[in-house]
């Protein structure tokens, strides 16, 4: 039986002195689990709010909302710096965004992270062994306020392959890659990436730029029936599924990949922290809103609106109060919500008292109150009516047809209770006909 393993590569080159090597493998078994982190979700609240845009610029580019700090058209001043600048191109239908000059389509800009089109590295062979098709793919993006994100992860897929990324940001250097062999179908498992058929391995904070090559160990010699080619790309991990050999025999699966499985690049504003930018004079958060530094290790910061409010931080007047009273669905208030400056309180309305909370005390009304009074008077009188009858069966004629007595003497076997007794004659009194 063959035993399968998926391995690493490792390569740091601090500048252009002593490279520092390291290579590890891992067994499939413990790589299943070490690859499940999925990164969080983002927040999207820029794109919130009457005001996303500086005065009289466009709010959207085709399919893409276009919040500030960024901004549509070079030049135009919508943007708040130049790498924030988005070319609208109309030579497609509908437009299509790219950060600047360049040629990288935006698909979306939330809070923290832009989604961009991606690039595929593909090599792909004949029966024969001969290389019929192959390309690298690289993405650079070293003078921008942009890196990659964490949420991406490097990806290669194949039975006969391995793939390297070489990469870097301003100070260091390093090379990261992945293999995997397989040598049927049946090996091959739809839903994961675990090293038979479909590699991941993560990408390192900070990354600025990178290339990526895919190679063959033995130019897929013996599986090119179900597997003529090898890929590899670095992309958001949510975003991809391995298919298993559907994806071996996807003669379009390049292009799909470009199109569905974004690249997730982190944002920030300058190389500067929060107590750093806060005593500039173009610090950028305005009213309502804290800075939020990055930990991508570059430096740079965002902005982020305080809790209860929403909109676009970056712009004057900063922050709109969010009216939780104005939706329900925003409150759980009983009766009376009053909105406040990031919240809202609940009352109740006169005639009633309680927290007014749904999830509290709630809204009681007075008349509703526990009859106390009418309680004690019923209590009262049933105890009334309860000694009244009590001391009429005690004061009832011992000559009544209902009731007979029997006499016992002090001392009589009758008479005479374990441990108890009593001078006095005692008198047991039987309803009639009750077994004696």
């Amino acid at each position: 039986m063959n035993k399968y393993y998926a391995e690493f590569l490792v390569v740091f080159t601090p500048g252009v002195m002593n490279n520092y090597y390291a290579e590890f493998s891992v067994e499939l078994s413990h790589l299943a689990t070490a690859n499940t982190n999925s990164s969080s979700a983002s927040n999207t609240t820029i794109t919130e709010g009457d005001n996303i845009t500086k005065p009289n610029c466009p709010r959207r580019c085709g399919n893409l909302t276009v919040p500030y700090p960024f901004g549509i058209g070079i030049g135009s001043g919508c943007a708040i710096g130049e790498w924030f600048e988005v070319n609208c191109s109309t030579a497609f239908n509908p437009p299509r965004a790219f950060i600047a000059q360049g040629n990288i389509q935006i698909y979306n800009i939330s809070d923290n992270q832009m989604r961009v089109a991606n690039v595929v590295a593909k090599k792909c062979y004949d029966e024969s062994g001969v290389v019929v098709d192959e390309n690298t793919a690289w993405t650079n993006i070293t003078m921008t306020p942009f890196s990659f994100s964490e949420s991406n992860k490097f990806t290669m897929i194949g039975c006969d392959d391995y793939a390297y990324m070489m990469g870097g940001q301003d100070i260091e250097n390093f090379t990261i890659g992945c293999d995997s062999q397989c040598y049927s179908t049946e090996a091959v498992l739809d839903g994961y990436c675990s090293g038979i058929g479909c590699c991941q391995t993560p990408v390192p904070k900070s990354l600025k730029y990178y290339d990526s090559s895919v190679h063959s160990f033995n130019n897929h010699s013996g599986i090119v029936s179900f597997n003529p080619c090898g890929y590899a790309f670095l992309g958001e991990q949510e975003s991809f599924t391995f298919r298993g050999v559907e994806d071996f025999l996807d003669t379009n699966f390049k292009e799909r990949i470009e199109k569905t499985v974004p690249i997730v690049l982190d944002w920030a504003l300058s190389k500067r922290t929060c107590d750093e930018a806060q005593f500039s004079s173009d610090y950028a958060c305005r009213n309502n809103s804290f800075c939020v530094d990055t930990n991508n290790g570059l430096g740079g910061y965002r902005c982020s609106c305080n809790e209860g409010f929403r909109g676009n931080p970056y712009l004057h007047p900063g922050c709109e109060d969010i009216d939780e009273c104005a939706d329900p669905n925003n409150n759980n208030c009983e009766k009376i919500c009053v909105n406040t400056p990031g919240g809202f309180n609940c009352s109740c309305p006169h005639g009633y008292y309680g927290d007014g909370f749904k999830d509290g005390r709630g809204c009681i009304a007075y008349n509703s109150k526990f009859p106390v009074i009418k309680y004690s008077l019923g209590i009262g009188f049933g105890f009334l009516t309860l000694v009244i009858a009590i001391t009429y069966l005690y004061t009832a004629p011992s000559t009544s047809n209902d009731l007979y007595s029997i006499q016992m003497g002090p001392y009589t076997s009758t008479g005479d209770f374990s441990g108890q007794y009593s001078s006095d004659s005692a008198r047991l009194m039987f309803p009639v006909n009750s077994p004696r």
